[in-house]
C-alpha cells in the first residue's frame, strides 16, 4: 500500500466499534483522516460514497483510496496486512476473541439505547447541537424516533448473556497468560476485549462529548464493580503509551 494513499475513516467517535478501529490504525501508524458520522443527517453523503443506495448502512467505515473496508474488524485486518510485521498478531487467532467482544457490544448497545429511551434528559441531549435549548424538550420525540429505530435495527442481533461471559472469559484468559496481554504480547485481542469495557464504565475520550445524562446510560455500575479487575487492567492499556492511542491518551 502506498504511503501516499488518503485514508478516510467515518466514525461516531463514542461506539465502541469506531474506537476498535481507530486503535487499531493508529497502533499500525497509519496515518487517517477522520469524518464524525451524524446518523440521519450524514446518511445521504455515506450512501453517497458507498455508492449503496439501499440497505441499512453503518459505521466505522475506511475508504482507502478506491477500496472499502466495514466494520472494526475488516479495518484491524486492513491495518494488521498493511505494516507488514504482524503488529496485531495473528489475527485467524484473535478471531474467536473479537467474536466475543462483538457479541458482548451487540448486548451492551441495546442496554444503551434502551436506557436512553427512558431517560428524557439523555433524549433532549440526543438532539442535534443546532437545535436551541428552549426547543428541545418539546422535540425530544425526534430522538426517540430515531433511538426506537437504532433499538429495532438491533435488537435481533442480541443474545443474553453475551457480555458477562466475555467479561468471564477475558479475566480467565489474562489470568492464563500470567500479564497483561491474553496472548503473551500486545495484540488486537487486547483491543478488542479491553472496548468491552467502554459499554460498562467509559473512559475514551469522545468528540463532541456525550451529555451528563447519556454519560450515565453507557455506565453498568453493577457490572463494573463485580469486574473491577477488568476496568483496572483496561485502565493499564490506557496509561500505558505502549499500548494507548488517541481517544485513551490524557485519561484521568
Amino acid at each position: 500500500m502506498s504511503q501516499d494513499t488518503n485514508l478516510l475513516l467515518i466514525g461516531e467517535s463514542f461506539s465502541p466499534w469506531t474506537k476498535k478501529a481507530r486503535w487499531a490504525l493508529e497502533y499500525c501508524n497509519q496515518a487517517y483522516e477522520y469524518k464524525e458520522y451524524t446518523p440521519t443527517i450524514s446518511e445521504p453523503g455515506l450512501r453517497l460514497r458507498l455508492k449503496q443506495w439501499s440497505g441499512s448502512v453503518s459505521v466505522p467505515v475506511l475508504f482507502v483510496g478506491e477500496k472499502i473496508y466495514r466494520g472494526s474488524w475488516e479495518i484491524a485486518c486492513f491495518a494488521n496486512e498493511t505494516v507488514g510485521d504482524n503488529r496485531l498478531g495473528n489475527m485467524e487467532k484473535i478471531k474467536s476473541w473479537n467474536g466475543l467482544s462483538e457479541a458482548a457490544l451487540e448486548e451492551g448497545r441495546t442496554e444503551v439505547v434502551r436506557r436512553i429511551m427512558k431517560d428524557n434528559q439523555a433524549l433532549e441531549e440526543s438532539l442535534p447541537a443546532l437545535i436551541p435549548k428552549l426547543l428541545r424538550r418539546h422535540l425530544k420525540f425526534l430522538s426517540y424516533d430515531a433511538v426506537r429505530r437504532l433499538d429495532k435495527k438491533y435488537a435481533h442481533l442480541v443474545k443474553s448473556g453475551s457480555l458477562r461471559q466475555a467479561l468471564i472469559t477475558t479475566r480467565k484468559g489474562l489470568a492464563s497468560s500470567g500479564c497483561d496481554y491474553l496472548l503473551g504480547d500486545f495484540s488486537y485481542a487486547d483491543m478488542t476485549m479491553a472496548v468491552v469495557q467502554e459499554v460498562i464504565a467509559p473512559v475514551a475520550k469522545s468528540e463532541p462529548p456525550l451529555g451528563t445524562a447519556t454519560q450515565r446510560c453507557w455506565n453498568n455500575q453493577e457490572l463494573a464493580s463485580e469486574f473491577n479487575d477488568l476496568m483496572d487492567w483496561r485502565d493499564r492499556l490506557a496509561l500505558d503509551s505502549s499500548t494507548t492511542y488517541s481517544q485513551f491518551r490524557n485519561c484521568d
